[in-house]
Parts: structure tokens; C-alpha cells; sequence
């Protein structure tokens, strides 16, 4: 009987501690799919001046079938030429309404984080709360998010509602069906009376946009330090300055960090293919493929 009340006690300590457990963990949204578009999707391009970093929020939720972005959730814009135009778009306001092309990134930093977590200090001697360690480590440093890199931006502008009909008089006619009256809440007729139309002088400015390239089956390496991850050209021999371009976020960069992370002894030379474009100066590139090459001893590593 004692080691019933005892067994018993332990089981509503367990469910107890997991409830507890439930309550205080939250689990982040899940993101969209890589490659997902953005197909003309109204809403507000905002600078956090916190950050200096740009985000859209739209107005209607975006989903890819899996998982969902609520409406009025800021997503990060990646650098790039239309982004810059944008920028340059909204002035001094710091943000601009619009419908916005774009195509989404997802990239994780799970890779990155393998060869610091806190079980590889224990590798060859015991340590029970290694896993505690783990999840509070890869809780404080785990990257899993999505992004947006513009393809298109159409300014919006907003024009007030037009004035109310005056109220009709008893020399009017009389109204044979009386208007019902609105089951909308007063902000949303608000907003659905707003006519949102071209802002045709911006949109001349969006359309002088330099068209971004396509980089194909160039060889070279894939550099990852701790502020940016960079494709350095291999000339292969040649004595000639080549080409270097920031990375940007997305899965195809997570998979070849993770190929990098997982022989870290050897240099790997990687055959890439990727969209190029330019912001504020510099050449950023966003990773369509990466396949890695092999010398096979024909040239040195």
C-alpha cells in the first residue's frame, strides 16, 4: 500500500510538471515553404528604425496550404533593388503602402549551431541534464523564419471616403426599400470604404528599377563567418580578381552550410546557380542551387 501512494504521487508530479511545462513554452509559428509567392499582396512596407530593417506587413493572411502568417505580421525584406526603389519611394515617411511581389526564403541556422551545443562539451563523459542544456541553448540561438525578397511593388495611395448623400427632405421621393443598417463593425466599413488607387508618380519611379541577373554554374566557395555568409569566385589558377557576393537566407544556403559543417576539415568548392541584385552598393546573391565539385587531384584543394 505504501508503494501505491508513492507510485501515485509520482504520476501526479509528472502530469503536473508537463501541464506546467505546456503553459510555459510556445511554440514559434511554423514558417512558410521556400520558394512561396507573394502575388500581389496589399499592405505596408515600414522601416524599424530600431533594427534599420525593412519589413511588409500584409493586410490578409498568407498561407502556403501547411502553415499561416496572421495578418499584421511584419516579415523582413531581404536586400535588393526593388527594395531600394521602395526606399526610396516611401522618403522621409518611412513607410508606404502598396501591393507587393515577392518570393519567400526560409532559412534555419540549425547547421551552424551543431558544433556548439552544449552536449558535444560532454561527448565522452556522462551529463544528465545535457539535453536540458541543449533545448535551452537552441531556444536562445535557433534561427527558423521567414523572408521576403521583392520582385515587384505597385505604390498605393489612399483617397477619403466620398461625402455622405445628403439626407433626403419631404420634397424628395419618396425611398420605396430603406437602406439596412451595416452587421460590419465601424472600423472595418471604415477601411472597406477607403478606394486605394495607383500612385502612378511612384510607379514611374519603380519601373527605372534595374533588372536583377542570373548567375549560373559558377564555381567557387561558400565563406561563413559570424556576421555574413559569402561566394567567393574561383578563378581556378588564373591571376585575376574574381567576383564576391553576400548570401542571402533562404534553404538552398541552410543545405550547403550543412554539407560545410559536416566535413569542416576539407575546403569544398560548390557549381552554383542564383539571382543576383544589388543594394545600396553591394551584390548580394540569393542560392537557387549548389552542387559540390570534386577535384578528383586534378587541381589543388
Amino acid at each position: 500500500m505504501y508503494m501505491k501512494h508513492i507510485l501515485i504521487s509520482a504520476i501526479v508530479f509528472c502530469v503536473a510538471a508537463a501541464h506546467c511545462s505546456a503553459q510555459t513554452t510556445k511554440t514559434p509559428p511554423m514558417p512558410l515553404r521556400d520558394a512561396t509567392l507573394y502575388n500581389g499582396i496589399e499592405g505596408t512596407v515600414r522601416l524599424d528604425s530600431d533594427t534599420d530593417t525593412w519589413y511588409f506587413t500584409a493586410d490578409l493572411p498568407i498561407t502556403d496550404g501547411r502553415a499561416t502568417i496572421p495578418a499584421g505580421t511584419p516579415v523582413e525584406m531581404l536586400p535588393s533593388s526593388i527594395l531600394e526603389k521602395i526606399i526610396h519611394a516611401a522618403g522621409d515617411k518611412q513607410h508606404i503602402k502598396g501591393k507587393l511581389w515577392a518570393r519567400v526564403t526560409r532559412y534555419s541556422n540549425r547547421s551552424l549551431l551543431i558544433h556548439r551545443m552544449p552536449s558535444h562539451q560532454f561527448a565522452y563523459r556522462k551529463a544528465p541534464d545535457k539535453h536540458r542544456l541543449d533545448a535551452k541553448f537552441l531556444s536562445e540561438n535557433l534561427v527558423n523564419k521567414n523572408y521576403l525578397l521583392a520582385v515587384y511593388f505597385m505604390p498605393q495611395t489612399e483617397d477619403a471616403p466620398p461625402p455622405a448623400a445628403a439626407e433626403p427632405t419631404k420634397h424628395d421621393a419618396p425611398i420605396t426599400a430603406p437602406f439596412a443598417e451595416s452587421i460590419l463593425p465601424d472600423d472595418v466599413f471604415e477601411q472597406l470604404n477607403k478606394r486605394r488607387v495607383v500612385d502612378l508618380k511612384k510607379m514611374r519611379e519603380m519601373l527605372e528599377t534595374e533588372g536583377d541577373v542570373v548567375l549560373a554554374d559558377r564555381v567557387g566557395f561558400v565563406l561563413i563567418n559570424a556576421d555574413e555568409k559569402i561566394f567567393a569566385g574561383d578563378s581556378l589558377g588564373r591571376n585575376v580578381n574574381d567576383m564576391q557576393l553576400i548570401l542571402l537566407p533562404c534553404e538552398s544556403l541552410e543545405l550547403t552550410e550543412e554539407s560545410i559543417v559536416g566535413t569542416p576539415a576539407v575546403r569544398q568548392r560548390f557549381r552554383v546557380s542564383g539571382i543576383v541584385t544589388t543594394f545600396q552598393g553591394r551584390q548580394y546573391m540569393l542560392l537557387q542551387r549548389a552542387i559540390r565539385t570534386w577535384s578528383h587531384g586534378n587541381f589543388s584543394r
